[in-house]
C-alpha cells in the first residue's frame, strides 16, 4: 500500500511535468531519488525499493514490453523496514518535495523544494507540542462541563470564542516554541466541544496528520489550511 503511494507521487510528477520522453522521465526519477534521500538518510533499503518502483513505472511506458514477470509483481512479497518506519512523515515530505519540483520551472524547482521542505520539517517538530496543548485545553473544557456547565455555555455555546476569553490563565500557558501568531478558539456546550488551532502549523498538519484538519473550514484541497484541532463526534460539523 505504501509502495503504491510513492509510485503514485512519481506518476503524478511525470504527468504534471508532461514528461513523455525517457529523458524527461529520468529527470523526474532523479528528483524522486533526491527527495527520498533527504528523508531516508541514504538508507540502502530505501534506494533499492525506489529503484524497483521506478523500474516498474518505466516498464509501463514501454510500447511493447516483453512477456516477463513485472518487477513490481516480483517484489510484492518483500517487506522493507524503511516503509514501516515513520511512513507518514517520510511519505509526506517526499510528496511535498517531489510535487513542488514537478510544478515549478526547472530553474526554480530545487530552491522551491528546499524552502517548502524546510518549512514542513520546522512545522513537523512542533506538531506534538501543539497536540499536547490541545489536549490540555480539552481537559479544561471537560472540567468546565462538569463543574460550570451554565457558565461554559453562556460563553462558548453559540459561536467560537478565543481561549483567552474563555480561560485567560490557560491561554497564557501557550507553549512559547509554537510559531508566532498561534491561537486557539473554542466552541462547547455541556456535552460536546470543538477546539481549533489557527493556521500557523496547519500546512504541516495537513501532510502529517490530515485527520486533524477541520474539514468544515478547509473544503478545498490546497497546500495550507486555516484550522486543525480536536473535537467530539457530535461537534465535527460545527
Amino acid at each position: 500500500m505504501d509502495r503504491q503511494k510513492f509510485a503514485h507521487a512519481i506518476r503524478k510528477a511525470i504527468s504534471d511535468r508532461d514528461a513523455g520522453s525517457p529523458a524527461e522521465r529520468q529527470k523526474v526519477y532523479a528528483a524522486a531519488r533526491m527527495a527520498l534521500g533527504r528523508q531516508s538518510n541514504g538508507g540502502t533499503g530505501a534506494s533499492a525499493a525506489m529503484d524497483e518502483i521506478i523500474s516498474a513505472i518505466e516498464a509501463s511506458h514501454a510500447p511493447k514490453p516483453e512477456p516477463k514477470v513485472p518487477v513490481a509483481a516480483a517484489a510484492q512479497g518483500i517487506r522493507r523496514p524503511w516503509l514501516t518506519f515513520g511512513t507518514g512523515v517520510v511519505l509526506g515530505a517526499f510528496v511535498v518535495t517531489l510535487s513542488i519540483w514537478a510544478l515549478t520551472p526547472p530553474a526554480q524547482s530545487d530552491q522551491a523544494a528546499e524552502v517548502l521542505e524546510r518549512q514542513y520539517r520546522n512545522g513537523l517538530s512542533q506538531i506534538p507540542v501543539a497536540v499536547e496543548f490541545l489536549r490540555k485545553v480539552s481537559d479544561a473544557v471537560i472540567g468546565m462541563q462538569k463543574t460550570d456547565r451554565a457558565g461554559l455555555e453562556a460563553k462558548a455555546s453559540k459561536s467560537f470564542v478565543a481561549l483567552s476569553d474563555l480561560d485567560p490563565a490557560l491561554a497564557m500557558q501557550m507553549p512559547a516554541s509554537l510559531p508566532q501568531g498561534s491561537a486557539i478558539v473554542v466552541q462547547a456546550n455541556g456535552f460536546d466541544f470543538k477546539i481549533l488551532f489557527n493556521w500557523t502549523l496547519c500546512g504541516a498538519v495537513r501532510v502529517a496528520q490530515p485527520e486533524m484538519v477541520d474539514h468544515v473550514r478547509s473544503p478545498v484541497d490546497v497546500l495550507g489550511c486555516p484550522y486543525f484541532g480536536l473535537w467530539t463526534p457530535a461537534a465535527a460539523n460545527w
